[in-house]
């Protein structure tokens, strides 16, 4: 005789085994949770009072002067943070990889994921830059134009972490079930103000509207990580 079909029911569940994707994905949870807390920390309090793009040079001087020592330790946790969201978007992707169709979704989303934390280390190496030579890039007259450069690569990073928003989103709704709907469509409609914001960076060298697409962008990446990261915890 041929080999007994297994119940529905045990399918059912060994799908839904195949979708937790194990340990790793509560791992990505714990990981998303501690880059959130991270990137609260470095940008609420040790980078509090950052001038605006365009703050008069003094005040860009005098900020880098004196606050050092706890700019350096912001520099430094952006090692952790990365290590942290490259472990989130690893277990998001394993997750997503589960749905054949979402499959796709998943790799971008990693591969987007990657892109986004070069972006975060470019900015964090001219921030390192600036606090550890701000007198002799002051007395060279360059403290203009390396804060200009780590305005246009801050601006031009919402780009990468779109990518990142719209494929995990994606994934999501192809049936990954990664968050509730509304998160996934928020998260599209805070793709496309960071797509804008990015596409805006050359005016937001000096300050402009790209700045706030990029906040409303940046506040819905922090939704989607927090509500991702309980769903995979609960899984």
């Amino acid at each position: 005789m041929g080999e007994i079909e297994a119940p529905a029911m045990g399918r059912g569940q060994a799908e839904r085994g195949e979708l937790d994707g194990g340990p790793l994905v509560r791992v990505a949870g714990v990981a998303g949770l501690a880059f959130v807390a991270g990137v609260v920390l470095q940008n609420g309090v040790l980078l509090a009072g950052n001038p605006q793009p365009d703050a008069p040079l003094e005040e860009i001087v005098d900020f880098y002067r004196d606050g050092g020592g706890r700019i350096g330790v912001a520099v430094g946790l952006v090692a952790l943070n990365i290590v942290l969201l490259l472990c989130f978007a690893s277990g998001i992707a394993e997750r997503i990889s589960a749905v054949p169709r979402a499959r796709i979704a998943g790799r971008a989303g990693f591969g987007a994921a990657v892109l986004l934390g070069g972006a975060f280390l470019t900015t964090t190496a001219l921030q390192a830059v600036l606090t550890t030579r701000v007198d002799e890039l002051a007395d060279a007259g360059l403290v203009q134009v390396i804060w200009d450069l780590h305005g246009s690569a801050f601006s031009m990073s919402a780009t990468g972490l779109a990518a990142v928003l719209v494929f995990f989103a994606l994934g999501s709704l192809l049936g990954a079930d990664l968050v509730p709907r509304w998160t996934a469509i928020l998260a599209l409609v805070g793709s496309g103000l960071l797509v804008a914001a990015g596409a805006l960076a050359a005016p937001s060298v000096d300050g402009g509207p790209g700045l706030y697409l990029q906040l409303g962008g940046f506040v819905t990446w922090l939704v989607f990580l927090v509500v991702a990261s309980l769903r995979l915890l609960r899984r």
